[in-house]
Protein backbone atom coordinates (compact mmCIF):
# COMPACT_ATOMS: atom_id res chain seq x y z
CA UNK A 1 0.00 0.00 0.00
CA UNK A 2 1.10 3.19 -1.53
CA UNK A 3 0.87 5.94 1.32
CA UNK A 4 1.63 9.78 1.14
CA UNK A 5 2.26 10.92 4.38
CA UNK A 6 0.54 14.40 5.83
CA UNK A 7 3.46 16.99 5.23
CA UNK A 8 3.80 20.38 6.66
CA UNK A 9 6.01 22.27 5.40
CA UNK A 10 7.33 25.98 5.88
CA UNK A 11 6.95 28.15 2.81
CA UNK A 12 10.46 28.10 1.29
CA UNK A 13 10.29 24.07 1.11
CA UNK A 14 7.39 23.95 -0.72
CA UNK A 15 8.87 24.06 -4.15
CA UNK A 16 8.19 20.87 -5.32
CA UNK A 17 4.85 20.17 -4.23
CA UNK A 18 2.25 21.72 -5.64
CA UNK A 19 -2.05 20.69 -5.26
CA UNK A 20 -3.19 19.06 -2.28
CA UNK A 21 -4.38 15.69 -2.13
CA UNK A 22 -7.99 14.88 -0.48
CA UNK A 23 -9.42 12.44 1.51
CA UNK A 24 -13.30 11.48 2.39
CA UNK A 25 -14.20 13.34 5.88
CA UNK A 26 -15.42 9.86 7.86
CA UNK A 27 -14.59 5.90 7.07
CA UNK A 28 -17.29 4.00 6.50
CA UNK A 29 -16.46 0.29 7.85
CA UNK A 30 -15.99 -1.54 4.84
CA UNK A 31 -13.69 1.48 3.85
CA UNK A 32 -9.48 0.86 3.24
CA UNK A 33 -8.04 3.14 5.12
CA UNK A 34 -4.28 3.71 5.16
CA UNK A 35 -2.14 6.18 7.84
CA UNK A 36 1.65 6.55 8.20
CA UNK A 37 3.33 7.72 10.95
CA UNK A 38 6.23 8.85 12.50
CA UNK A 39 7.74 10.05 15.91
CA UNK A 40 8.68 7.92 19.09
CA UNK A 41 8.24 5.38 21.31
CA UNK A 42 10.16 6.56 25.01
CA UNK A 43 13.17 7.70 23.64
CA UNK A 44 13.52 5.91 20.47
CA UNK A 45 12.40 7.10 16.68
CA UNK A 46 9.65 4.65 15.24
CA UNK A 47 7.91 5.18 12.12
CA UNK A 48 4.60 3.54 11.49
CA UNK A 49 2.67 2.59 8.76
CA UNK A 50 -0.92 0.50 9.13
CA UNK A 51 -3.82 -0.18 6.22
CA UNK A 52 -7.35 -0.96 8.38
CA UNK A 53 -10.40 -2.74 6.53
CA UNK A 54 -13.66 -3.11 8.96
CA UNK A 55 -11.22 -1.52 12.17
CA UNK A 56 -8.66 -3.90 12.03
CA UNK A 57 -5.68 -4.01 10.32
CA UNK A 58 -5.00 -5.72 7.76
CA UNK A 59 -1.35 -7.56 6.69
CA UNK A 60 1.51 -5.52 5.72
CA UNK A 61 0.91 -3.29 8.36
CA UNK A 62 3.73 -2.79 11.00
CA UNK A 63 5.97 -0.21 12.70
CA UNK A 64 10.02 0.11 12.90
CA UNK A 65 12.59 1.53 14.39
CA UNK A 66 15.10 4.02 13.18
CA UNK A 67 18.22 2.54 14.00
CA UNK A 68 16.91 -0.92 12.52
CA UNK A 69 14.83 0.24 9.75
CA UNK A 70 13.11 -3.41 10.38
CA UNK A 71 9.51 -4.14 9.74
CA UNK A 72 7.71 -5.60 12.74
CA UNK A 73 4.01 -6.55 11.89
CA UNK A 74 1.35 -5.37 14.05
CA UNK A 75 -2.32 -6.53 14.29
CA UNK A 76 -5.18 -5.47 16.14
CA UNK A 77 -7.86 -3.01 15.70
CA UNK A 78 -8.56 0.61 14.99
CA UNK A 79 -11.75 1.96 16.25
CA UNK A 80 -12.36 5.02 18.48
CA UNK A 81 -8.80 3.79 20.33
CA UNK A 82 -6.33 1.99 18.28
CA UNK A 83 -5.23 -1.20 20.01
CA UNK A 84 -1.90 -2.95 18.04
CA UNK A 85 0.14 -5.91 18.68
CA UNK A 86 3.37 -7.17 17.57
CA UNK A 87 4.44 -10.90 17.08
CA UNK A 88 7.08 -11.03 20.19
CA UNK A 89 4.58 -9.41 22.89
CA UNK A 90 4.49 -5.81 22.95
CA UNK A 91 1.46 -3.87 22.63
CA UNK A 92 0.31 -0.02 21.65
CA UNK A 93 -2.56 1.87 23.64
CA UNK A 94 -3.03 4.65 21.15
CA UNK A 95 -5.88 7.77 20.45
CA UNK A 96 -6.24 9.82 17.78
CA UNK A 97 -4.74 13.44 18.46
CA UNK A 98 -6.51 16.13 16.51
CA UNK A 99 -6.28 19.92 16.39
CA UNK A 100 -9.64 21.01 16.47
CA UNK A 101 -10.23 21.19 12.71
CA UNK A 102 -12.71 18.08 13.12
CA UNK A 103 -14.79 20.23 15.23
CA UNK A 104 -17.69 17.89 16.25
CA UNK A 105 -16.87 15.16 14.26
CA UNK A 106 -14.82 12.36 16.11
CA UNK A 107 -11.50 11.85 15.18
CA UNK A 108 -10.19 9.52 12.26
CA UNK A 109 -7.19 8.67 10.21
CA UNK A 110 -7.65 11.75 8.20
CA UNK A 111 -8.58 14.52 10.40
CA UNK A 112 -6.13 13.50 13.04
CA UNK A 113 -2.77 14.79 13.23
CA UNK A 114 -1.47 11.66 15.07
CA UNK A 115 -1.36 9.14 17.31
CA UNK A 116 -1.11 9.49 21.29
CA UNK A 117 -0.37 6.39 24.28
CA UNK A 118 1.86 4.20 25.30
CA UNK A 119 4.13 0.65 24.30
CA UNK A 120 3.46 -1.60 26.51
CA UNK A 121 6.60 -4.77 26.57
CA UNK A 122 6.40 -8.03 27.96
CA UNK A 123 8.33 -7.20 30.41
CA UNK A 124 5.62 -4.41 31.65
CA UNK A 125 7.35 -1.92 31.40
CA UNK A 126 5.95 1.05 29.54
CA UNK A 127 6.69 3.57 27.31
CA UNK A 128 5.25 7.01 26.20
CA UNK A 129 4.18 6.99 22.31
CA UNK A 130 4.19 9.98 20.47
CA UNK A 131 3.32 9.66 16.17
CA UNK A 132 3.11 12.53 13.97
CA UNK A 133 1.11 12.06 10.79
CA UNK A 134 -1.92 10.46 9.24
CA UNK A 135 -4.17 9.21 6.29
CA UNK A 136 -7.07 8.91 5.04
CA UNK A 137 -9.95 6.48 2.48
CA UNK A 138 -7.70 4.81 -0.20
CA UNK A 139 -8.53 2.48 -3.04
CA UNK A 140 -7.52 -1.58 -1.95
CA UNK A 141 -4.51 -2.23 -4.08
CA UNK A 142 -3.14 -6.30 -4.98
CA UNK A 143 -0.93 -8.05 -2.69
CA UNK A 144 2.82 -7.32 -3.13
CA UNK A 145 2.17 -3.65 -5.13
CA UNK A 146 5.31 -1.98 -5.13
CA UNK A 147 5.73 1.09 -2.52
CA UNK A 148 7.67 3.01 -5.09
CA UNK A 149 6.26 1.95 -8.30
CA UNK A 150 5.63 5.84 -9.01
CA UNK A 151 9.13 6.35 -8.62
CA UNK A 152 11.48 3.62 -10.27
CA UNK A 153 11.25 -0.11 -11.62
CA UNK A 154 13.77 -0.92 -8.98
CA UNK A 155 12.55 -3.21 -6.33
CA UNK A 156 11.11 -1.39 -3.21
CA UNK A 157 14.55 -2.81 -1.24
CA UNK A 158 16.85 -2.14 -3.91
CA UNK A 159 15.79 1.39 -4.11
CA UNK A 160 15.48 2.26 -0.38
CA UNK A 161 19.05 0.88 -0.16
CA UNK A 162 19.94 3.20 -2.80
CA UNK A 163 18.36 5.96 -0.30
CA UNK A 164 19.74 4.48 2.96
CA UNK A 165 23.49 4.16 1.00
CA UNK A 166 23.36 8.33 0.56
CA UNK A 167 21.68 8.80 4.41
CA UNK A 168 24.63 7.02 5.88
CA UNK A 169 27.00 8.85 3.69
CA UNK A 170 25.77 12.24 4.48
CA UNK A 171 25.29 11.84 8.02
CA UNK A 172 29.11 10.43 8.41
CA UNK A 173 29.74 13.66 6.03
CA UNK A 174 31.86 11.18 3.73
CA UNK A 175 31.59 13.80 0.41
CA UNK A 176 32.90 11.13 -2.35
CA UNK A 177 30.36 8.31 -1.18
CA UNK A 178 27.59 10.41 -1.03
CA UNK A 179 27.83 11.42 -4.34
CA UNK A 180 27.83 8.01 -5.52
CA UNK A 181 24.05 8.13 -4.91
CA UNK A 182 23.38 11.46 -6.78
CA UNK A 183 21.24 12.41 -9.89
CA UNK A 184 23.52 14.51 -11.14
CA UNK A 185 22.74 17.93 -11.73
CA UNK A 186 21.41 18.29 -8.89
CA UNK A 187 18.86 21.08 -8.04
CA UNK A 188 19.85 22.60 -4.30
CA UNK A 189 16.61 24.91 -3.38
CA UNK A 190 18.04 27.98 -1.26
CA UNK A 191 14.75 29.52 -0.77
CA UNK A 192 11.58 29.92 -2.72
CA UNK A 193 13.35 31.96 -5.40
CA UNK A 194 16.97 30.88 -5.82
CA UNK A 195 18.36 27.60 -6.70
CA UNK A 196 21.70 26.31 -8.01
CA UNK A 197 21.97 23.42 -10.05
CA UNK A 198 24.92 20.81 -8.70
CA UNK A 199 26.95 18.98 -11.65
CA UNK A 200 29.64 17.13 -10.43
CA UNK A 201 30.56 15.16 -7.83
CA UNK A 202 33.70 17.71 -7.32
CA UNK A 203 31.00 20.87 -7.49
CA UNK A 204 28.86 18.88 -4.48
CA UNK A 205 32.06 18.40 -2.62
CA UNK A 206 32.93 22.69 -2.94
CA UNK A 207 29.61 23.56 -1.70
CA UNK A 208 29.18 20.23 0.94
CA UNK A 209 28.78 22.73 4.02
CA UNK A 210 26.32 25.27 2.50
CA UNK A 211 23.62 22.39 1.34
CA UNK A 212 23.96 20.02 4.59
CA UNK A 213 24.77 22.77 7.24
CA UNK A 214 24.00 22.31 10.65
CA UNK A 215 20.38 22.69 10.62
CA UNK A 216 20.20 20.51 7.78
CA UNK A 217 22.14 17.64 9.44
CA UNK A 218 19.80 18.40 12.78
CA UNK A 219 16.33 17.57 10.86
CA UNK A 220 18.07 15.14 8.85
CA UNK A 221 18.74 12.97 11.99
CA UNK A 222 15.43 12.29 12.69
CA UNK A 223 14.38 11.41 9.43
CA UNK A 224 14.02 7.83 8.69
CA UNK A 225 14.96 6.34 4.75
CA UNK A 226 11.71 3.62 4.70
CA UNK A 227 8.30 3.60 3.99
CA UNK A 228 8.89 7.28 2.26
CA UNK A 229 6.37 9.38 0.95
CA UNK A 230 6.12 10.01 -2.56
CA UNK A 231 5.37 12.94 -3.97
CA UNK A 232 4.77 13.79 -7.94
CA UNK A 233 6.99 10.99 -8.71
CA UNK A 234 10.17 11.35 -6.22
CA UNK A 235 10.88 9.92 -3.04
CA UNK A 236 10.63 12.30 0.15
CA UNK A 237 13.16 12.00 2.82
CA UNK A 238 12.42 13.86 5.75
CA UNK A 239 10.08 16.59 6.02
CA UNK A 240 10.83 17.80 1.86
CA UNK A 241 14.71 18.14 2.94
CA UNK A 242 15.86 15.59 0.04
CA UNK A 243 13.69 13.95 -2.65
CA UNK A 244 15.34 10.65 -4.39
CA UNK A 245 14.25 9.33 -8.23
CA UNK A 246 15.16 6.15 -10.14
CA UNK A 247 18.40 7.14 -10.14
CA UNK A 248 19.76 8.62 -6.89
CA UNK A 249 18.82 11.75 -5.07
CA UNK A 250 17.77 14.99 -7.35
CA UNK A 251 16.78 17.73 -5.14
CA UNK A 252 18.01 18.71 -1.82
CA UNK A 253 15.94 21.99 0.21
CA UNK A 254 18.69 23.27 1.58
CA UNK A 255 17.78 24.53 5.16
CA UNK A 256 18.63 28.61 6.63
Amino acid sequence: MKIVRSILLPAAMILLIAGAATTASAQNNDDVVAASYEGTLGAQRIGMTVTVKDKKLVPDSHYFYQKHLTDIPLTGTAGDAVTLKEPGGGAFALRFKGNGSNGNQPLTFDNSVGLVGSWTGTDGKTYPVVLSGGGGTVAPEPPGTRWYRDVTNKSDQAFEAQVQGFYKAVMAGDRNAAAHYVSFPLRVNFSESRHVQIRTASQLAAQWDQIFNRSWMKRAAEAMPHDMAVVRGQAMLGQGLAFFGGNGLEVVNAMP
